[in-house]
């Protein structure tokens, strides 16, 4: 008897093995879901987790996307597939995450965003999901300091949202210790003290930061976020930024959004921000910026221009009229002298433009 047939059963009692354990795999998070929902009170909106009244496909409740119990494929069906994804944002869910959450084994994307979830970080319960690659906890009403070692959470997160909540305190260096990071969103919270600069600057992945609307120690901005080549978002308005823009952000050369606005910038703005092919949104109004506008504008993509309220001087070139995408110009209240550029009025796409209180004529 050749190998070959040796090998046939045990082949297929391998096969039977994991389909049984995909099998088992699903039924426990049937029930997993009906514990998720048991402590949240059984909100309303989990209505159809409702195990009296559900479907026996628990992959076609509300808010939750299977997969193959092996990994691939993803949607609704039933048989061997396993929980992936809860999408769970807008559900009205109050109180602290359920310790079951991450008794989904494979659990890669939790979004409870735009709920009214308090308490501390839920890093006993977060810890334990070792596959997340996508956390979103943005506006609940979350509180406290972040742990110390949240970089525990699980080393392939690539989407960590925590912005708009109540965390306060400093923002620890373990935020920056999950190397596959892509966005990281930290704005619109309590924390204060210096952040992580150096750290998340070695984040090199990085394609969406936001740190905005914090009340951190005044400081530059950091240079090290120039190593942050891969960047399309940075938004850091409203933390105390001082100083200069700097030269070295010009590597910078994947921003699509660049937001300084709120701060306490001075000097003049570089050329390099002019020159910028991806540039689409440039805010970088109410702070004490000085020099003349540019006289060369070659980045053609801009769609939002606000450099409202600061002390800029100097002559609007005809080059704004090359700005064919352009929407919105805010440059009021500034120092601005000598005649609207006609090729403005040309526009096509201007809708919003905002002079007043300057010096301009025309």
């Amino acid at each position: 008897m050749s190998n070959t047939y040796l090998l046939l059963p045990a082949l297929i009692a391998g096969v039977i093995l994991l389909h049984l354990a995909g099998v088992s795999s699903a039924a426990g998070d049937r029930d997993t879901l009906v514990a998720i929902r048991k402590g949240w009170g059984n909100p309303r909106k989990l209505s159809s987790w409702d195990p009296a009244t559900a479907a026996a496909d628990h992959c076609s409740w509300e808010g939750v996307t299977c997969s193959d119990a092996t990994g691939g494929g993803s949607g609704g069906g039933g048989g061997g597939r396993v929980v992936a994804e809860l999408s769970l944002h807008d559900m009205n869910l109050t109180g602290k995450v359920p310790a079951a959450v991450c008794d989904l084994a494979n659990l890669t994307r939790l979004d409870l965003s735009n709920n009214a979830l308090s308490g501390a970080f839920p890093a006993a319960v977060l810890y334990r999901c070792s596959r997340l690659r996508f956390l979103d906890l943005a506006n609940n009403a979350l509180d406290g300091a972040l742990p110390r070692d949240i970089g525990r959470l699980s080393p392939a997160m690539e989407h960590l949202n925590l912005s708009s909540n109540r965390f306060a305190g400093a923002v620890p260096p373990a935020v920056a210790a999950l190397p596959a990071l892509r966005s990281l969103l930290l704005d619109s919270n309590r924390f204060t003290g210096a952040y992580p600069a150096v750290e998340i600057g070695k984040l090199t992945g990085l394609e969406r930061l936001t740190l905005a609307n914090n009340s951190f120690t005044p400081a530059p901005v950091p240079l090290a976020f120039a190593n942050l080549t891969n960047l399309t978002y940075l938004w850091m308005s409203g933390m105390n930024v001082t100083g200069e823009i700097p030269e070295g952000f010009s590597s910078l050369t994947e921003l699509t959004l660049f937001d300084l606005s709120s701060n306490k910038l001075t000097g003049a703005i570089p050329v390099w921000v002019w020159r910028h092919q991806n540039l689409e949104n440039l805010y970088l109004y109410e702070n004490s910026l000085t020099g003349e506008l540019p006289r060369n504008v070659t980045a053609v993509n801009l769609v939002e221009i606000d450099l409202s309220s600061n002390q800029l001087v100097g002559e609007m070139t005809e080059d704004f009229g090359n700005l064919k995408n352009l929407t919105l110009l805010f440059l009021y209240f500034n120092k601005l002298t000598g005649t609207i550029p006609a090729s403005i009025a040309q526009l096509p796409k201007l809708s919003d433009i905002r002079l007043f209180d300057n010096h301009l004529s025309g």
